[in-house]
């Protein structure tokens, strides 16, 4: 449970970064230059996440996926589980929202 909730506050953080980002980027005018370019432009959230989960030092994924051969593989199952963990993210807090409503 602390699990999913500890991914579930990474993908927060994540889509709050995200948005940081996205307004830098505009700002310096770089944002369709940057989402054209073959490999980064369409996976830069993946990258970001990636570049977080390093940056924090969070090896949340580990618990599930013992042994891993090397500390990159870490990072970057980490990074790319948290990307998946963004909808489920976004369902949980349109559930909560409703449920606030009702």
């Amino acid at each position: 449970m602390y699990t999913v909730a500890a991914l579930l506050a990474m993908a927060i953080a994540l889509d709050g970064v995200m948005a940081i980002l996205d307004s830098v980027l505009n700002l310096a005018g770089v944002a369709e230059t940057v989402r054209k370019l073959p490999l980064v432009g369409g996976h830069l959230d993946v990258a970001v996440a990636i570049g977080m989960v390093w940056l924090l030092d969070i090896h949340v994924v580990d618990t599930f996926v013992p042994g891993m051969r090397e500390e990159w593989m870490s990072f970057v199952i980490n990074g790319i589980v948290i990307v998946g963990m963004v909808p489920v993210k976004d369902a949980v807090v349109g559930a909560i929202g409703k449920g606030m409503r009702a």
